[in-house]
């Protein structure tokens, strides 16, 4: 249930920020572009926050 929440909070997290990066600089780029960005930025966001995810499940639970 944990690996769940986890999950879920990740991609939540993910596509608000996206789409807050997306609606900072609106009118700059057309529709097909945007799609693209928020591509790119929800990928990088689930990486880095899997990563950091990692580190923290590295160093919490004990071996």
């Amino acid at each position: 249930m944990a690996y769940t929440a986890v999950g879920v909070a990740i991609i939540a997290i993910a596509t608000l920020f996206s789409l807050f990066l997306l609606k900072r600089n609106a009118k700059e780029h057309p529709k097909p572009v945007k799609i693209i960005l928020f591509g790119v930025y929800f990928w990088g966001l689930v990486f880095l926050q899997l990563l950091i995810a990692s580190i923290v499940y590295e160093f919490i639970v004990p071996k």
